[in-house]
């Protein structure tokens, strides 16, 4: 790889990240459900499932495809702010709470991913 791509993609993961805080912010009010990582977390899935098929069918260079994966999804996604949103809800005996966003979070990212990945193919034609 070279070095101008990571830079790219470091970049990107700081735009990621720093979309995902203000998503946070904006849709999570103080001990309210994680609702801004979960967005977050299901639009880069999404995000990355229309990516991978574009790279697939050799519309995106893998260069630009690990930009777009790698850097702006990895740092929109966050397994680690989930994964403290649920223990923290556990905690609080929010049971219910912890419950629909692990499985939202879960059965909704894959699921979105695989809508992405078949627009990608779609747009591919």
């Amino acid at each position: 790889m070279n070095p101008t791509v990571f830079l790219v993609a470091v970049a990107a993961g700081g735009l990621g990240a720093t979309l995902r805080y203000v998503s946070t912010a904006v849709f999570t009010p103080k001990n309210s459900f994680p609702l801004g990582v979960l967005l977050s977390n299901l639009i880069g899935s999404f995000l990355a499932g229309v990516a991978a098929a574009l790279l697939t069918d050799t519309l995106l260079s893998p260069d630009v495809a690990f930009i777009i994966v790698v850097g702006f999804c990895g740092g929109l996604t966050t397994m680690s702010s989930f994964a403290v949103d649920t223990v923290t809800a556990m905690t609080a005996g929010k049971w219910k709470s912890a419950a629909i966003n692990i499985s939202v979070t879960t059965i909704g990212g894959v699921l979105l991913a695989g809508v992405g990945y078949l627009l990608g193919v779609t747009l591919s034609f």
